[in-house]
């Protein structure tokens, strides 16, 4: 299959880069799937916050957080639940979304494919090799030639271009067997400073039902990069009990976890001409605008 342009990758960054070029009037787009559906934005908490100390980030949140309202308005089928942040640091409560991030992912492929653009399932890409005209992604199952290719593959970026690796982090929400009563399904998105670093617990709608999770940063120090690590005791033990008291007893039903890029911050390379590499890390909340840039700077190589 010929292509002017091909996305690789139907995470957040692929489908919003997909629909940012329908946006952009670039016709001939193929958004290439078929990668091993275990991305990390399947398993995270939803969280679309805009109260951020980086301005730029802050509006990059603020537009996917408004699109998402604009679509759930549309009628779009999107879970979606207004659930304010409370920083305990701060003494603040502020405005925040919690979205079922596949939702979103698939109703942006869904507004690519309305615009035109076409979907090919090559099962795992495997490379990216240099053709007349452009660039063939080579797949387990087929190919696809473009004139230019956009990697959106997340971690899976590097191994494709022969790249430095990015500064990986692990990413751990822990489902817990806390019920989730009617007082308590109001409950903010609570974050909380512990020592050098903070935990947060949230309610979440889950196929489940409404289900409470814990999430850290900079508590444990946690190494294992193959697979998920239930350090519930570990974090309780140290000062989570006693900033949330009612999560004394709890135990773990579930370990949410992937491997995320540890810049928050939207990149865009050419590592070769023609094709284009994006990343950043806890894409969801920001992926509109990142697609949105992304498609900008394919319509500058093609024009």
């Amino acid at each position: 299959m010929s292509s002017t342009v091909a996305v690789v990758g139907c995470g957040p960054i692929g489908a919003a880069t997909a629909y940012g070029l329908v946006r952009a009037g670039i016709g001939n787009v193929t958004l290439v799937t078929g990668t091993p559906d275990t991305a990390t934005y399947r398993s995270s908490g939803g969280s679309v916050c805009w109260h951020r100390n980086d301005p730029e980030k802050a509006a990059m949140i603020r537009a996917t957080a408004q699109f998402v309202r604009d679509r759930v308005a549309a009628g779009a089928p999107i879970q979606v639940r207004e659930q304010p942040y409370l920083f305990l640091d701060e003494g603040v409560l502020v405005p925040a979304l919690n979205i079922a991030a596949a939702d979103l992912v698939a109703d942006l492929a869904e507004l690519a494919v309305r615009g035109g653009v076409r979907t090919r399932d090559v099962g795992l890409v495997v490379g990216v090799e240099r053709v007349e005209g452009g660039h063939r992604v080579v797949g387990e199952r087929g190919t696809v030639d473009a004139a230019v290719v956009v990697l959106a593959l997340g971690t899976g970026n590097a191994a494709l271009t022969g790249g430095v690796q990015p500064e990986l982090e692990k990413r751990q929400l822990f489902v817990l067997d806390v019920p989730v009563t009617a007082a308590r399904a109001g409950l903010p998105h609570v974050v909380a400073p512990i020592g050098a670093g903070y935990a947060y617990v949230f309610v979440k709608q889950t196929p489940d039902g409404l289900r409470l999770l814990l999430g850290q940063e900079d508590l444990v120090d946690d190494r294992d990069l193959s697979g998920p690590v239930d350090h519930l005791a570990e974090l309780l033990a140290a000062g989570v009990a006693d900033r949330f008291p009612f999560l004394r007893g709890a135990a773990t039903t579930e370990v949410l976890w992937g491997l995320d890029l540890a810049a928050k911050l939207p990149v865009v390379t050419e590592p070769g001409p023609g094709l284009l590499t994006v990343n950043c890390g806890s894409a969801v909340r920001a992926c509109v605008p990142i697609g949105e840039r992304a498609a900008a700077r394919v319509a500058a190589l093609l024009h």
